[in-house]
């Protein structure tokens, strides 16, 4: 798996090639400093992973890449930088598989150890989708003779069984590698009169949260900003999980708010999605939550969502098919956790049809 590290700094373009040194398969075949002279690069070497430091991102970049380069993995490695919140989500939205934090500084071992333990993920997962994608291309093909091969679909849902009898009062919504995109087709998607609140946990770092919660207000018939401490979950609003903090729910009265938790990592994460799923649990009554894992990287959402259903909670699963990264969702549906498996452009629907079903009951 060959790699292109573009970074403006020599300081970071050395460490990444250290902390990718070692990893199995991975090869650090070039380096640029500035997003033009990687283009030059890409159109004269078959890299397959471009490593891009947020400070060099511009949008031709990434449409070049996105056109010329379909095959090419993008991961944008930056810091937490005010000003460039906005262009770093554009491009997870746009083409980027994920988002690393990067180091404050672009030496010591601490840093290094960072950027390796949060790379070698990253490079696992892509190597194993490369493999399956090649089993699953010759398996085709010898069962196949070339004129009959079957055109792929999408991923069949799974036979949906009737949710349990309740009201449903809340959805949680816990996503990682991905996410951005995946929201940005979800969230939108959800009408101007949809009964519930929304909560969701994604995995991305300080700043970015907000920047993000703010696009999909923009883009959204429902409101949607990103969590703080003592907001209440009310019906038709989407609160997004702060960067840096887990995001609980605990009851004041008979009033839910947020409650917002700067303690240890859970899963690695902070947010977690176990965090949330607990709170959820102690917090609604039983049949109250309608819980949905998307794609992400992980098992963060397993035991949380064990957790709810034990209270009875309706779960749905994004299909491998329709993931970046079927991590999360494998996690629920190997635990037997998921009620149903659902592709993301059927999410949004889905998740309106259940909720219907419920309120009619009443």
């Amino acid at each position: 798996m060959k790699v292109l590290i573009v970074d403006q700094t020599v300081g970071f373009r050395k460490l990444m090639a250290e902390a990718l040194d070692g990893i199995a398969g991975v090869e650090v075949a070039g380096t640029a400093p500035s997003a033009s002279l990687a283009l030059r690069k890409l159109a004269q070497t078959p890299f397959d992973v471009v490593l891009l430091d947020s400070e060099t991102i511009d949008a031709d970049c990434l449409d070049h890449i996105q056109r010329d380069f379909a095959h090419v993995e993008v991961i944008i490695v930056g810091g937490s930088i005010r000003r460039k919140s906005s262009t770093t989500i554009r491009a997870m939205k746009k083409r980027a598989m994920a988002f690393v934090e990067k180091p404050e500084k672009a030496e010591g071992e601490q840093a290094l150890q960072q950027l390796r333990s949060d790379l070698q993920p990253l490079f696992r997962m892509l190597k194993t989708r490369s493999l399956t994608r090649q089993q699953q291309h010759i398996v085709r093909n010898e069962r196949l003779p070339r004129e009959k091969q079957a055109v792929p679909g999408p991923a069949l849902r799974k036979a949906a069984p009737a949710p349990p009898p309740g009201n449903l009062e809340v959805v949680a919504i816990g996503i990682s590698t991905g996410g951005p995109n995946a929201l940005i087709q979800l969230i939108p998607a959800l009408p101007g009169n949809f009964p519930l609140p929304v909560l969701i946990v994604l995995h991305m770092p300080v700043e970015f949260t907000a920047t993000l919660a703010r696009d999909l207000d923009r883009k959204s018939r429902l409101r949607v900003k990103e969590a703080e401490a003592g907001d209440p979950v009310a019906p038709g609003t989407v609160l997004l999980a702060q960067g840096g903090q887990h995001m609980l729910v605990r009851r004041e009265g008979k009033e839910v708010v947020i409650g917002l938790d700067d303690g240890p990592k859970e899963n690695s994460c902070r947010p977690a999605v176990d965090f949330l799923f607990r709170s959820l649990a102690d917090c609604y009554p039983e049949s109250a939550v309608l819980a949905v894992i998307m794609t992400g990287m992980g098992n963060d959402g397993m035991r949380g969502m064990m957790k709810l259903k034990e209270k009875n909670c309706y779960s749905l699963s994004q299909s491998e098919a329709s993931c970046v990264v079927y991590g999360m969702p494998k996690a629920v549906d190997d635990a037997g956790l998921s009620d149903e498996s659902v592709d993301l452009e059927k999410m949004a629907e889905r998740i309106c049809e259940i909720v219907q079903t419920r309120r009619d009951e009443l």
